[in-house]
């Protein structure tokens, strides 16, 4: 995350106040929120009690 310039903070936002969020494959979903002027989307997966973050990539383009 920290090659990227994503803090924990925005991952942990994305998760929690998505602006977007879409099921994705195996049970995971995909959380978006716009951020710094680039679109971030989270995929984790939810565990009993937790989450588990697979991905965290900053988009030019936003969800569709």
């Amino acid at each position: 995350m920290r090659l990227h310039g994503i803090t924990e903070d925005e991952v942990e936002l994305a998760i929690k106040k998505p602006e977007h969020l879409e099921a994705s494959a195996e049970d995971r979903f995909n959380a978006w929120i716009e951020t710094s002027g680039k679109f971030l989307r989270v995929t984790y997966k939810e565990k009993e009690d937790r989450f588990l973050i697979i991905s965290a990539v900053k988009k030019r383009k936003r969800w569709r």
